[in-house]
């Protein structure tokens, strides 16, 4: 899929390998100018095949001295983003929680969920100044619902949809758009940790259940791609505070972009508490329906 839009002006954070090498590689390949970053530069250079495909600088995107670093470096290149896309993550401490270590466990907030904040954070002015800029960012397991033994990395995700939900209110007025994608269980590294951290901490099941994905090939990279592709495309104009899962949600359809206003107003694709009248029809919402009238009857 090639989503229709003009060349755009892109920094892809996480670049050295998985989601974000891929997305390096079909951004470019589609005529945009790619920026990329990550920690392990020498692996960064090959994907972005000695700055040929893409510009490459190294970057600890959960160092706010490193960010601002890599900020001052992309203005002597271009004068403004219309893209930022955060793919740093890493599944971090594994375990029962209270038998993780303290520090591994709040690293695993600084590598998925500050590193947004410090990039989003300096990268502003510059998309302030691109054209319909976009801000993408990505869930992960525990979002949207619990991750036993995946505490941190739970945590860490469920707060990167909620910031992105924040930053999509912020920055509506300045045009820009802000949304989060779930890739799901495509085949990458951050998997490993799983395998390395063995069935006890990581759970028998879930241990398992990432061996069997691991060796079959999990979800398709080109799907997560193609809907990184879409979110920065012109057809996703007006789609903002969203995450929307690259693999069940129709985002690629005729109607799905004819309605992005009626979605974009909807509580559909968000963080959101279930209330008593969204439950289906049936004794519990009649009888927790009849005890807050009865409340209010009291009172």
């Amino acid at each position: 899929m090639n989503s229709t839009t003009s060349p755009r002006r892109i920094l892809v954070a996480g670049a050295s390998s998985g989601i974000g090498a891929a997305l390096v590689q079909a951004l470019a390949a589609d005529g945009h100018a790619v920026f990329a970053c990550a920690r392990r530069l020498d692996t960064l250079r090959a994907v972005t095949r000695d700055d040929t495909l893409a510009r490459s600088h190294p970057c600890d995107v959960t160092d706010e001295a490193q960010v601002v670093d890599l900020i001052r470096w992309l203005r002597e290149h271009t004068d403004r983003l219309e893209g930022l896309v955060v793919c740093a993550g890493a599944q971090g401490a594994i375990g029962p929680f209270a038998e993780t270590n303290t520090e591994a466990w709040w690293g695993t907030l600084r590598t998925n969920l500050l590193s947004v904040y410090l990039l989003a954070k300096h990268a502003l002015p510059l998309l302030q100044r691109g054209r319909e800029p976009r801000i993408v960012t990505f869930s992960g397991g525990g979002s949207f619902g619990t991750f036993p033994r995946y505490s941190a990395y739970a945590t860490a995700k469920a707060g990167v949809v909620r910031f992105t939900e924040c930053l999509a209110d912020e920055l509506r007025e300045s045009g820009i758009a802000v949304n989060a994608v779930a890739p799901g269980a495509v085949a990458t590294e951050i998997h490993r940790a799983t395998l390395a951290a063995g069935p006890w901490r990581a759970g028998a099941e879930h241990y398992e259940w990432t061996r069997q994905m691991l060796d079959k090939g999990g979800r398709p990279m080109s799907t997560a791609v193609d809907c990184v592709r879409f979110l920065l495309s012109e057809e996703a104009v007006g789609l903002t505070g969203k995450t929307i899962s690259a693999n069940h949600d129709p985002w690629w359809t005729p109607m799905f972009q004819r309605r992005l206003a009626e979605i974009t107003d909807s509580d559909l694709y968000t963080m959101r508490r279930i209330n008593i009248v969204n439950l289906p029809d049936g004794l519990l919402k009649d009888l927790l329906l009849a005890g807050r009238a009865l409340k209010e009857l009291v009172s």
